[in-house]
């Protein structure tokens, strides 16, 4: 999914079915990495919300945020998951994850109506995160000089699931003449649930500026 043409070109098939030209491509976490793929492929504006363009990198940052975040149990689940080829290796496992550490992503608790509502893929997160699975192996920076449209990347600093310095990254691969990079203090994964204000206040304003081709 996260190669060059398959997610991405995923994208591209469901706006030209709704006849959409020139769309703005917002990718948040995962979302985001599809986004990137998209983007090597296809012109438009590209909004990037607390992803990556590679795995396993920044892994020490990870595990220090979880640990700081919700003491040594969850550290551990950090440590296992980013630094062992294990991973996640049961269900048993990704259960702890996602009850002591997935509630930490963010600075503020999230609606809980908002995971009701959600569409959930529990065998594509077991795939993803697998020993030797994409999570760790898969690497976009190759391909980021193909991206020529007005980026926005934004980032939370102390998101632990996706450090700001993910976000640096790939603002420094991209041409600097089109990135717009944003770092946000006392901010965690995502962004907008723990500054909503500033993040749709810079996503608005990036909307709305005219691209080179408008």
């Amino acid at each position: 999914m996260l190669e060059p043409g398959a997610g991405g070109d995923d994208v591209q098939a469901f706006c030209d079915v709704l006849g959409i030209a020139n769309p703005i491509v917002l990718g948040v976490s995962f979302g985001g990495m599809v986004a990137l793929a998209y983007a090597t492929r296809h012109p438009s504006k590209l909004v990037l919300i607390s992803t990556e363009a590679a795995g396993g990198t920044h892994r020490e940052r990870r595990v220090a945020l979880f640990e700081r975040f919700g003491g040594p149990e969850v550290g551990a689940l950090a440590r296992r998951r980013f630094m062992e080829v294990e991973g996640h290796p049961d269900q048993a496992s990704l259960d702890s994850w996602l009850r002591l550490a997935f509630p930490l992503y963010t600075r503020v608790p999230r609606d809980p109506d908002a995971a009701r509502r959600a569409v959930n893929r529990p065998e594509v997160l077991r795939w993803f995160t697998k020993p030797g699975g994409e999570s760790r192996t898969f690497n976009m920076f190759p391909d980021l000089g193909r991206i020529q449209c007005p980026t926005l990347v934004l980032g939370g600093e102390d998101d632990p699931i996706h450090p700001i310095e993910s976000q640096a990254d790939i603002a420094a691969a991209l041409p600097s003449h089109l990135v717009q990079f944003e770092r946000f203090a006392n901010c965690r994964h995502a962004v907008i649930p723990d500054a909503p204000e500033r993040a749709m206040a810079v996503i608005r304003d990036f909307m709305q500026r005219p691209g080179p081709t408008e």
